[in-house]
């Protein structure tokens, strides 16, 4: 007489809590926060086995992978080797460790952490936990939940198509498909227009900084500061953690943080000196101590040119450190410099620049040609 050995099946379920709201559900109960377990009977014994997770999902994949070992078991036939999958959120850390490892900014990692664990979040309230089970319908009803400015949503979906890039193989195309063009509304487009000072509103400006600042040494950082970015165009982060070695022989030589391109400018004598002065004796840094966090002290700046700003009736919401930058621009462009040549001196492709200033770059050569000599015919009249 042959005995028949029974195939074992490997099934997942729940053991609840005292304190489970659900533990009258059962031991089949999927949407609870208890751990999971697996369990089989072998030769006449049951085996019970933790499943090392709180989700059910998690759970049955780790049932599966068990159920091809004891199969293997019994064929004596080893069990193919199969790649595990990872779970919607622990591709988020490694896409989160990957921007970390390229010097992405700590506001950035902040932002990327929000946006994308909302989506994970998202994905789990529908009981989905691998980048396989995302379909288009699922970020479309995604992306129609966001209630912000146009510019913020494009900047979440930038974010959100490279992470679904990187995790995404199978379902990758028609993810990235769904995720159209957002077009910006006509309130964003004039918002995002450039905001230089003029002559007038710069002096104000500089006027205002000792009654904003009655200390003198601040007064003098926060001039040398507004000087030094209307001059040069210099993003905040790469002002505030400018260093001395950076102003070697009058010239500005730095690589932008946020792009890596290079920065060469000669500077004026006068700016020079004053960078310098205002060092107070730091052998390495003009604005930085360089004990803080870079994020800390950019925050603080801003602070300072924001409180400046509104106390000399110069702020414009959502655009602090910028109108610096704009006005440098605008200086340039004034003096008949090219977009090439702008885009070098702030460390911008031309691409780019051009997006930007384009409105600049039009108004200036509109007050060049109103300038150009015109033929009269008034004698003929």
């Amino acid at each position: 007489m042959v005995l028949r050995i029974r195939k074992p099946e490997v099934s997942v379920y729940v053991r609840h809590r005292e304190m489970c709201p659900r533990a009258d559900e059962g031991e089949s109960y999927p949407k609870c926060d208890c751990p999971k377990w697996l369990r089989y009977s072998l030769n006449g014994r049951q085996h019970r086995v933790n499943a090392g997770t709180r989700t059910w999902g998690l759970a049955e994949e780790k049932a599966a992978d068990l159920q091809k070992q004891l199969d293997a078991g019994l064929s004596g036939k080893p069990a193919p080797a199969v790649e595990k999958q990872s779970t919607i959120e622990e591709a988020l850390e490694t896409f989160i460790s990957k921007k970390q490892g390229k010097q992405i900014s700590e506001a950035r990692i902040r932002k990327l952490r929000f946006q994308l664990g909302q989506f994970q979040q998202f994905m789990a309230s529908r009981s989905k936990f691998f980048p396989t089970e995302i379909t288009p319908k699922d970020v479309i009803d995604f992306r129609a939940r966001w209630t912000w400015q146009s510019t913020t949503k494009q900047k979440a979906q930038q974010n959100l198509r490279g992470f679904l890039r990187s995790c995404c193989k199978e379902n990758r195309t028609e993810l990235l498909d769904a995720l159209d063009t957002i077009q910006l509304s006509d309130a964003d487009e004039e918002r995002l227009e450039p905001q230089p000072f003029t002559e007038e509103e710069l002096t104000r400006l500089l006027e205002q900084i000792p009654v904003t600042f009655p200390n003198s040494t601040k007064a003098g950082r926060v001039t040398a500061l507004v000087h030094c970015m209307a001059s040069t165009g210099l993003a905040i982060r790469d002002t505030v953690q400018l260093k001395r070695d950076s102003l070697s022989g009058g010239w500005l030589r730095i690589k932008r943080q946020k792009t890596r391109r290079p920065v060469k400018q000669k500077l004026d004598a006068g700016l020079h000196h004053e960078l310098l002065a205002v060092a107070n004796g730091n052998p390495k840094y003009i604005f930085w101590n360089g004990t803080s966090k870079p994020s800390t002290a950019v925050t603080k700046w801003q602070a300072d040119l924001r409180k400046l700003m509104e106390d000399a009736g110069l702020w414009i919401k959502g655009n602090v450190s910028h109108r610096l930058r704009d006005t440098a621009v605008d200086f340039w462009l004034g003096k008949g410099c090219s977009m090439t040549e702008v885009a070098a001196m702030l460390g911008d492709t031309v691409a780019v620049t051009e997006k930007h200033y384009a409105s600049l770059q039009s108004k200036r050569f509109e007050e060049r040609l109103a300038n150009v000599p015109t033929r009269s015919w008034s004698a003929h009249v």
